[in-house]
């Protein structure tokens, strides 16, 4: 076996796709189309493969990867001022025997560090899918991204379970949800539907974005349209996304949707938006009517995940987003994350330090100057 690195861009679609679908790790978030575009603009696509030069270039492990650029104070100091960031990591392929797992092992650490080197980043994050085969039916706590270096840690998701019985999808929520659900289904007012990849359902979802983000003070986050643009006419006709809106009768508009990663069983609560002016739970309403969709879509089967568990926090709109996606009968799941333990040169380390150090005699002299300067105009 012979590694070799290949970019995301040298790697055609068809042949990154079919080795996702085809290793347990693989999840939706390592679609080639999903990866292709990325929500925050800041980052710049570095994913890349590791191939087997001697056999028609197998795929052997994909790595997503993303560099980004670190606070201006760190420049400021002569320190490093780019990190690398891995959204869900990375898949390996199944049934790789001991020393084949080290060759690929040996070859990401050589491209890894080399790169981090080059680029004078340090440090480098990432967490895994949570809803890959690998990681709901592994029978032991090992975080696995401990074998390519990472310092291991964890957080948490909210997950649903799609195949208990139909009696308690309802009576598993909260208290307050299932007043909710009850309270806006009697009314009749509203009708949730399907939206299509067309460009009135994308400006609708656009704009329904925008009045959240606005809403709760949070305009930076507020992502660029071709990103939903992508979402609509790349990724519903793949069937990897579907977007769910939730319709007033009476007024005759969309108050509320949501967006739904697809993945074999398995679902993932993407995005979710509202207009301003609404009744309250009608946000509880269209995501327990969209989870029952998925599930009978899945034959009663699966898991839907609803999102990030800080169950830590006592206030905020941390508590607030984590209260509500645990509110539909869920139940927790981890997320495997860690830090890249970079092995990093001696000289590196004293050129590092050097440079440090002399910013710091430099400012202290500056210091200097300046306090003597006073003294003698004094």
């Amino acid at each position: 076996m012979r590694c070799v690195i290949k970019q995301y861009s040298q790697i055609s679609a068809a042949e990154w796709d079919k080795f996702v679908y085809s290793s347990s790790m693989g999840w939706a978030y390592f679609l080639y189309d999903v990866m292709a575009q990325d929500r925050n603009a800041n980052l710049t696509h570095k994913s890349f493969a590791i191939v087997d030069a001697d056999n028609n270039d197998e795929i052997l492990m994909i790595m997503q990867m993303h560099q980004s650029s670190k606070h201006p104070t760190a420049s400021q100091l002569g320190l490093a001022k780019e990190r690398l960031v891995s959204r869900w990591g990375y898949v390996l392929k199944d049934g790789l025997g001991k020393k084949q797992q080290h060759a690929v092992k040996s070859a990401f650490e050589a491209y890894v560090d080399g790169y981090m080197f080059e680029h004078n980043i340090r440090s480098f994050e990432a967490d895994l899918a949570p809803l890959s085969v690998a990681v709901m039916d592994a029978k032991d706590c090992v975080n696995p991204l401990i074998w390519f270096n990472f310092c291991p840690n964890v957080r948490y998701t909210s997950v649903v379970d799609l195949s208990k019985p139909d009696d308690r999808m309802l009576a598993d929520c909260e208290e307050t949800t299932r007043q909710a659900i009850r309270k806006v289904t009697a009314s009749g007012r509203y009708e949730v539907v399907e939206a299509k990849p067309n460009r009135e359902d994308c400006q609708t979802f656009i704009r329904l974005h925008k009045d959240t983000y606005t809403r709760t003070g949070a305009q930076k986050s507020i992502i660029a349209d071709s990103y939903h643009e992508h979402m609509f006419f790349h990724l519903i006709p793949q069937g990897v996304v579907r977007v769910f809106f939730l319709q007033d009768k009476q007024l005759g508009e969309t108050i509320a949707a949501v967006s739904i990663l697809i993945y074999k069983n398995t679902a993932y609560y993407w995005w979710g938006c509202s207009k301003n002016e609404k009744e309250v739970g009608v946000n509880k309403y269209l995501l327990f009517s969209v989870i029952n969709i998925i599930r009978e879509n899945f034959g009663r089967t699966g898991w839907f995940e609803t999102g990030g568990a800080h169950l830590h926090k006592r206030s905020g709109k941390s508590k607030g987003l984590t209260d509500f996606k645990k509110c539909f009968g869920t139940t927790l799941r981890p997320i495997w994350c860690g830090k890249y333990d970079k092995l990093k040169p001696v000289s590196a380390v004293k050129h590092t330090w050097g440079r440090v150090m002399l910013k710091h005699l430099a400012q202290k002299l500056h210091k200097s100057a300046q306090k003597n300067g006073k003294d003698e105009t004094k």
